[in-house]
């Protein structure tokens, strides 16, 4: 599988792309939503793992623009904020995943992912992982 992985936050970048890398993945990295969208132009993704706010262009962006131009491409949101969350669904997001969230949380979406597709289908879990939190502080 291919995935892009995108964070304004490097550190997050760096890990979720070394775990991924380590569960076999090929993985690219980008850090706003802008760099996203230059990469999906260039290359191609079975998996776009972005968090919702970002400078310039966010997650939410991200989600439609992959929606209009790329709708093959499974999307796992992310986000600290419950109301972000809720936009990323909302904009097309199979997946959302609230920060913090376990790194086996996100292995087993890009698994069902995995999984799903082997099988022939197209109807991967569609959730909302971890309990909500507000957005205070984020």
């Amino acid at each position: 599988m291919k995935l892009l992985v995108v964070d304004d936050s490097p550190v997050v970048v760096e890990v979720l792309a070394a775990i991924l890398k380590l569960s076999g993945h090929g993985v690219d990295e980008a850090y706003d939503g802008i760099e996203a969208v230059n990469r999906l132009q260039d290359n191609c993704y079975d998996i776009v793992i972005t968090d919702a706010q970002m400078p310039g262009m966010g997650g939410v962006e991200v989600c439609k623009f992959l929606k209009s131009q790329f709708p093959g491409v499974y999307i796992v949101g992310m986000s600290g904020c419950s109301r972000s969350l809720k936009e990323l669904r909302a904009a097309g997001a199979h997946i959302c995943l609230s920060k913090p969230f376990h790194l086996n949380e996100l292995e087993e979406a890009v698994e069902d992912r995995v999984r799903s597709l082997r099988l022939g289908s197209d109807n991967a879990r569609s959730y909302t992982a971890s309990t909500e939190t507000s957005c205070a502080g984020v």
